[in-house]
């Protein structure tokens, strides 16, 4: 049953906290990168419909929940991976979460040429890097699915860029990447 669009936070939050439950260290980064998330998209909304946290979570929660991907810092990234938030306010994260996050942010301008680049260094980045953004574009294809004209579009780019990084990442994110863009037709 899916939750509510305005109960998922709470849910999802509960959720993604349940595996790191026995460190301390792991459940307050969390929750700090949750808080910075909630508060950077407070009256935000994902695809004109849902609050935009329901994304960052998501994100999060396919790392954890469906590769298993037990990393509180990774898990942190995803929360806070699109967040419009300054270098200096990622700094109390770490170096590690700071550079995935500044890595993985798109480009303002989505241009052929800008695309070709980003993409280009999403495939050279470290895998963590990888993993987020991989995770991030499995989620908005999922999530615009019965949206036959944005579908189109973004279907041809995940097809050109995210599928081959996937394919090289992760064999099980390239097959769930490939089901959601299935299910798109």
């Amino acid at each position: 049953m899916m939750d509510s669009s305005s109960d998922f936070p709470k849910i999802g939050f509960a959720r993604l906290l349940k595996p790191f439950d026995s460190s301390t260290d792991d459940v307050v980064k969390l929750t700090k990168a949750f808080a910075l998330a909630t508060r950077t998209y407070r009256g935000q909304l994902y695809n004109k419909s849902e609050p935009y946290i329901n994304h960052q979570l998501r994100v999060a929660l396919i790392l954890v929940e469906e590769l298993q991907i037990r990393d509180a810092e990774l898990a942190s990234a995803a929360l806070l991976h699109n967040a419009p938030v300054t270098w200096q306010a990622l700094q109390e994260y770490g170096d590690r979460i700071r550079s995935i996050v500044l890595a993985a942010a798109e480009p303002k301008t989505r241009s052929e040429e800008t695309l070709e680049k980003y993409y280009s260094d999403i495939a050279k980045a470290p895998k963590d890097v990888r993993y987020v953004k991989l995770a991030d574009r499995l989620d908005s294809v999922r999530a615009i699915k019965g949206q036959a004209f944005r579908a189109a579009r973004y279907k041809e780019e995940i097809q050109k860029y995210v599928v081959p990084i996937a394919s090289a990442t992760d064999d099980r994110l390239a097959f769930k990447l490939s089901v959601a863009l299935y299910e798109l037709k």
